[in-house]
């Protein structure tokens, strides 16, 4: 079962079978896993089988901490997203 990490430091989070040694986005190494709950609470959506929160954003491996390219959704595609059904 793969439990969800977050960057303590950018908010990005990860589903991942063992604790990642460092964050997706920015390499850091404050990682922290969190229950569940309060995923449905921080409104956390990775679908089972998928790894990361916005795939778009990946530029390190979080378990060697090497540059990596992956594509799909960012951050700031999500954000624009929100911003139109705030404005709309």
């Amino acid at each position: 079962m793969s439990i969800i990490y977050v960057c303590k430091m950018c908010g990005r989070a990860q589903r991942a079978e063992e604790k990642p040694n460092h964050c997706y986005f920015d390499r850091m190494d404050a990682i922290e896993n969190i229950g569940d709950e309060d995923a449905v609470k921080m409104g956390l959506s990775i679908p089972e089988g998928e790894t990361f929160e916005f795939p778009g954003d990946v530029r390190w491996d979080p378990v060697t901490g090497q540059p990596m390219v992956a594509g799909g959704r960012t951050l700031k595609q999500f954000q624009d997203a929100i911003m139109v059904e705030v404005r709309g």
